[in-house]
Order: structure tokens, then C-alpha cells, then sequence
């Protein structure tokens, strides 16, 4: 059996999900993850392009892994993220907002030649009538290096976020356009395969431990159809030349960047540091004192008379 990429990575994540001849995949995973049963279930009816330009504060530009529109019309985002983006909630805040207010630029009557449809395009729908939006951000990051606690608030893998009143609820139809999904990895405690019952658990667990599975789970696995396809679909990437190659590339950007954040923090926490002990030499504490309780040799700290 190859050994099998890591789904987490960009290049494999948007590959595995975001190959139209395999949509049931990302179908079976949306639904899983929300709990969508009967009528609820989503079907997906179109890929959008994943490429379209969505300006960023401070950056030229970024566009998100994946979106889709279903079969009633709503639009699904799917993200993965790996590593701790500053404001990452809010850029998941901005991804829902375009994607829902976009949805008037891109819905235009055709008119009978080129010249025309430059100078007059009717929309074909308008703000009554703009579909839902509804993120789902996978995370594999810790929010606190200190406290090593994942991104959510308790120990729920996955908390779906909608936009409420304050005080009324008569009104909560005007806030429901808008839904965020949070699937912490990192909350996902891992356990045999044979105890994982239920499709979510299984995605959860693949998505996690890919590129550890072996031969006996993959074939435990491949018992259920959906799996057999998920799992074909990752060994055919993993065989890849071209993927493989992309793959390492990430795999090494992603490490080249989390040593700079590593390094960053660490100047950070020395800088905290170094104000501390002037606070305290200010205050006539002696040095050894000030080099206990922050760590700092004395040198450094006489350095700072």
C-alpha cells in the first residue's frame, strides 16, 4: 500500500474535495459533519470557482479552497486551515459577507450581442431573493501555544455559529442568511477504528490520520462504499508525481512558516520579558531576584541599567 498524503495539506485538500466525478465526497462530509438527514440532505449542483479574487487588509489577495452551490440554491464555503492566521475569524466573517453580497454581480441577463451586454445588464435576482451562505472552517491548530486548547470553547469537535438578536426573536428571520460551522480537529480524540460508528467519526478520523493509516484500517475502511471511493480517490493522489511534488512544497512552506511565527513569538516573549525586569530594577529589586522571576540572565539585566 503507498503512503498516503496528508488530506490536511492545501493541494490535497482542495483535490480530494473539490473533484467534480467525486462529489458524494464532499456531499457525505458536509452532510456528516452538520447532521443533515432526509430531506435536509445537500446535493451538490455546482463547483464554483474557487479562484476568485477576495481582497485582504494588508495582503494583495486570497481565495478559499472550495465553494459550492446546492441543488435549493445554497452556497457552501469549505476551508482548511492548519495553522493559527491572525484574525482568522474574521476573515471567515468576510469570507461569508462576499460570498452572499456577491451573488447580485454574478447573476446578469444575457442580451442579444457583446456591445450591448456592456451597456445594459439586468440582474436576475435581487436582495430578496440572495440564497444562504454557510461556511464550514476545518481547523488542525491550538489557538493557545500555552494552554495547548484548540480553537473552540469547550470540548465539542464541531459548534455551528448563527446570527441571533439580542433580545427579540421575532426577527430571527432576518439573521439566519448566515451560518459558520468550526470542525476542531484537535478536539477529536482518537480511538480504534472499529469503535468509530458513525460517518462523522470515520471523516473525522480520516481526515486527521491519513497519512498514518495503514494497510489493515484502509481495508477496514473500504467496508463501507463512501470510504472505499475516499480512500481510492486519496491513493490515486498520493501515486501521483505532479501531486507529491506540490505536496512537498506546502508541506515545507507550512514548516518554513511556523518557524517564523515560532521565532516571532519568541522575540516577543523576550522583549515581555526585558520590560518586566526595567519595571522591577526600577524598583530596586535586586538582580538575582529579577533574574528568578523572569528568566533572564544577569547580564541581560544589568545590560538594561
Amino acid at each position: 500500500m503507498i503512503d498516503l498524503l496528508d488530506i490536511k495539506v492545501d493541494v490535497v485538500f482542495k483535490d480530494f474535495f473539490g473533484d467534480k466525478s467525486s462529489k458524494e465526497l464532499l456531499e457525505s462530509f458536509i452532510n456528516s459533519v452538520l447532521g443533515f438527514e432526509g430531506d435536509d440532505l445537500i446535493e451538490i449542483e455546482e463547483f464554483l470557482d474557487p479562484r476568485k479574487m477576495r481582497v485582504e487588509v494588508g495582503r494583495p489577495s486570497t481565495f478559499v479552497d472550495l465553494s459550492v452551490k446546492t441543488r435549493g440554491g445554497e452556497r457552501y464555503i469549505i476551508e482548511m486551515q492548519t495553522y493559527n492566521h491572525e484574525g482568522f475569524d474574521k476573515r471567515l466573517l468576510y469570507y461569508l459577507g462576499k460570498d452572499y453580497t456577491e451573488q447580485i454581480d454574478y447573476h446578469y441577463h444575457q442580451q442579444a450581442t457583446e456591445t450591448e451586454q456592456k451597456k445594459k445588464q439586468k440582474k436576475l435576482i435581487g436582495w430578496q431573493d440572495l440564497p444562504k451562505v454557510h461556511i464550514v472552517a476545518i481547523i488542525d491548530f491550538h489557538r493557545s501555544e500555552r494552554e495547548k486548547n484548540g480553537i473552540l470553547n469547550n470540548e465539542k469537535v464541531v459548534e455551528t455559529y448563527r446570527f441571533k438578536p439580542e433580545i427579540s426573536s421575532s426577527n430571527e428571520h432576518l439573521f439566519n442568511q448566515w451560518k459558520a460551522t468550526l470542525v476542531d480537529l484537535k478536539k477529536f480524540k482518537d480511538k480504534p477504528l472499529a469503535e468509530l460508528k458513525t460517518y462523522k467519526e470515520k471523516w473525522f478520523y480520516l481526515l486527521k490520520n491519513a497519512s498514518l493509516i495503514k494497510e489493515k484500517e484502509a481495508n477496514a475502511l473500504k467496508q463501507d462504499p463512501v470510504f472505499q471511493r475516499a480512500l481510492e480517490r486519496l491513493e490515486r493522489l498520493s501515486s501521483d508525481p505532479a501531486t507529491r511534488k506540490a505536496y512537498e512544497a506546502s508541506v515545507n512552506e507550512h514548516r518554513d512558516h511556523l518557524a517564523v511565527l515560532s521565532s516571532e513569538r519568541k522575540a516577543g516573549r523576550k522583549e515581555e520579558k526585558l520590560e518586566i525586569a526595567q519595571a522591577l530594577l526600577k524598583q530596586g529589586l535586586p538582580v538575582n531576584q529579577i533574574s528568578e522571576a523572569t528568566g533572564l540572565s544577569s547580564e541581560e539585566i544589568e545590560s538594561l541599567r
